[in-house]
Order: C-alpha cells, then sequence, then structure tokens
C-alpha cells in the first residue's frame, strides 16, 4: 500500500450544518465529474437540503460543461466550484463535507479516499480498481457497482441520515486512515524487494 501524507488542521473543523457532498480531484470524464453532478441531482431530487461542492483544477471545457449539466439538472445554484486549493483548505473542507463522492473509472489506488477518511469522513464510490483497494465497503465507506450513479445517491442518503451507522464509518475510516504511513510502506516494499 502507499503512505499517505497528511496535511490536518490542527483542530479538525466540525460537519457543515447544512449536509454536504463533495468530489475531489481533475474535473474530467475519467474522474467521474460528470457522474458527480448526476449524483447530486439524484440526491437533491429526493432531498433538497444538501450542498454540492466541486474540488479540484479543469479545463475551462470541462468546467462549462459540468455547469451546463448542473443547470440541465437545475442544481447549478446549489454547487460551489473550489477550483486548485492548497493541501491545508482540502483537508479543511473534507472535513466539513459529510460525505466524499468518488466515481472514478479508475483510481491507482485511491489516495482521496484515505485523505477524506483521516478527517472523519466516509467515502460512496464505485467499486472499481485502486477505489475498492482503498475504501473498506460497508466500514469506511460504500461501493456500488461501476456506474450505477442512482444506487450511489441513494446510498449517501441512506448512510448521512443514519446517525449512529454514519458515526461507525466515521470512527472505522479515521482507525483505516492511520494505517497508512511511508514508513511502514518503505518497509514493506524493502522487505519484498529483499524477498526476490
Amino acid at each position: 500500500n502507499n503512505g499517505v501524507n497528511l496535511t490536518l488542521p490542527s483542530k479538525i473543523p466540525g460537519k457543515e450544518t447544512k449536509k454536504t457532498a463533495l468530489i475531489l480531484g481533475a474535473i474530467s470524464k475519467d474522474k467521474g465529474t460528470f457522474d458527480a453532478v448526476k449524483i447530486f441531482g439524484e440526491i437533491e431530487r429526493k432531498d433538497d437540503t444538501w450542498q454540492y461542492w466541486i474540488v479540484g483544477y479543469g479545463t475551462v471545457e470541462n468546467v462549462m460543461k459540468v455547469k451546463k449539466l448542473a443547470r440541465g439538472i437545475g442544481i447549478n445554484d446549489k454547487m460551489k466550484y473550489w477550483g486548485y486549493v492548497t493541501d491545508k483548505r482540502k483537508f479543511e473542507l473534507l472535513a466539513k463535507a459529510h460525505v466524499l463522492v468518488n466515481p472514478s473509472v479508475h483510481e491507482g489506488w485511491g489516495l482521496v479516499n484515505i485523505e477524506a477518511n483521516s478527517v472523519g469522513t466516509p467515502v460512496v464510490g464505485y467499486n472499481v480498481h485502486g477505489t475498492k483497494d482503498s475504501v473498506q465497503d460497508g466500514k469506511t465507506g460504500i461501493l456500488v457497482e461501476f456506474a450505477d450513479y442512482r444506487s450511489l445517491a441513494e446510498n449517501i442518503l441512506r448512510l448521512v441520515s443514519d446517525s449512529e451507522r454514519y458515526k461507525k464509518f466515521q470512527k472505522n475510516a479515521i482507525s483505516w486512515s492511520n494505517k497508512f504511513n511511508w514508513e511502514k510502506a518503505t518497509t514493506q516494499s524493502l522487505d519484498l524487494i529483499e524477498s526476490i
């Protein structure tokens, strides 16, 4: 496994008053940004008390596509585009969000999932390579079949509305994130190389 460099705030902020779903990463098709907007739309259709954050850099063309899709669904005014942020700000936003949405087509490993977990934020994403390695399904997050954005939205709604279950996920997430550091990763890598 990878190690993780965590730039955690000295005091981790509490969750937003308004339920918040966040996607973090490049604004692109392979990172699932367009699916995320559809997921936000499904959440909104069933519970209009949410807000939606998009954090990350994207080309002008992709940002315009996202905004057009959001307007078509009717949620553009409830979405905030943070753009590229510092590491410090990234962890603050992850801490304040109720859930990290990760509808990536694939991940190398899924660093953002561990980063979200480190501040007590569960992940809901597609059951794809990388994401399934960094998310413990049913413990630190929830994985659904690839491209089933409706199921992903339903799982977000169920998780956040069940406060006891949500607290268990938060506790599990923090514990899971603590397992990943570069010292451990380096030792394991060296042991593997030496065994070969």
